[in-house]
C-alpha cells in the first residue's frame, strides 16, 4: 500500500495544532478543578518555578518573553492567590516566585490532566507506538523550550 508523501506544511500545521490541543485540554482540566481565568501560559510559568522557585528574569528566559511580559503574568498570578514573592537571599533587587497551597493545586490538576492525556494515547496506540512517538517527539523538540499558548 502506498501513501502520500507528506507535506512540510501539512506536517507543521497538525504538530503546531496537537500541542495546542493538548494544552487547552490540559488548561480545561485545571478550570474545570475551580481555576477559572487560568490559561496554558500559566501553566508554564508554574512547571518553571515548582520546587524552589525563579525569579522573573528566569520566568522569561524560560518562556522566551521579555521580562516586562513575564512581570505582568507574575502580578496576575500574585493577585489571584497562586504564587507569592519573597526577597531573592543572593539580589537584593529581586524577588523570588513561588507556588502558595492554591498554585501546588493548579499543578496537580494539570499532572492529573497529563497523565490522563498519556493514558488515552496509550490506550489507543499501545504502550509500544507510544514510547516510539515520545522517543520522536523528543528527537523533533530537542532544541526548544516550551513557548506559551497565548
Amino acid at each position: 500500500m502506498s501513501r502520500d508523501p507528506v507535506h512540510a506544511e501539512e506536517l507543521s500545521l497538525l504538530l503546531m495544532r496537537a500541542g495546542s490541543a493538548v494544552a487547552e485540554r490540559i488548561n480545561g482540566a485545571v478550570v474545570a478543578a475551580g481555576h477559572p481565568g487560568l490559561r496554558p501560559v500559566h501553566g508554564l510559568v508554574f512547571a518553571r518555578i515548582s520546587g524552589t522557585g525563579a525569579s522573573v528574569n528566569r520566568i522569561a528566559e524560560h518562556l522566551g518573553i521579555t521580562k516586562q511580559s513575564a512581570s505582568a503574568i507574575v502580578d496576575t498570578l500574585v493577585r489571584n492567590g497562586y504564587v507569592h514573592r519573597r526577597p531573592d537571599p543572593t539580589d537584593r533587587r529581586a524577588s523570588i516566585i513561588e507556588l502558595t497551597d492554591q498554585g501546588r493545586q493548579v499543578t496537580l490538576a494539570a499532572s492529573r490532566a497529563a497523565a490522563a492525556e498519556v493514558a488515552g494515547l496509550e490506550g489507543c496506540w499501545g504502550p509500544e507506538a507510544l514510547h516510539s512517538f515520545t522517543e520522536m517527539l523528543d528527537d523533533l523538540a530537542a532544541e526548544a523550550g516550551p513557548r506559551p499558548v497565548w
